[in-house]
């Protein structure tokens, strides 16, 4: 099913409708936003595991945003940073993560870009 809006929560979709009207409750709370899927650059990262400790994997999307192109990419920066503060100081682990993600702008596959710019990380920045 295609809907026609995004709604976004500090620039990140938290759901879709097809009239700005099934976004009234929504758009209520501060930081929210109604997006035009049509009109907008839309960029997600999935994340897949192939298989995990009880041998069965999963896929999820893991971030999804719509709008201009340059602040969706910063939403992502904003979003990766996030990501490697939850998973701690240890490197190994923010790694793991993110060569499990695949990041794709408007349908096309820039997983090398996201795996460049997470490589970049400066993790002791982010715990001090």
């Amino acid at each position: 099913m295609k809907y026609k809006y995004a709604i976004l929560h500090k620039g990140q979709v938290i759901d879709y409708c097809d009239t700005p009207d099934q976004a009234k409750y929504w758009l209520s709370e501060p930081n929210t936003e109604l997006i035009e899927i049509a009109k907008a650059s839309k960029v997600v990262v999935q994340y897949t595991e192939l298989s995990g400790p009880w041998g069965y994997g999963h896929q999820e999307e893991s971030f999804a945003t719509y709008g201009a192109l340059l602040p969706c990419i910063r939403r992502l920066y904003t979003w990766i940073q996030e990501e490697a503060r939850i998973f701690g100081p240890d490197p190994r682990e923010i790694r793991d993560f993110f060569e499990n993600c695949r990041l794709y702008i408007n349908g096309e596959d820039k997983s090398e870009w996201l795996w460049k710019q997470t490589s970049k990380l400066n993790l002791k920045a982010l715990y001090v």
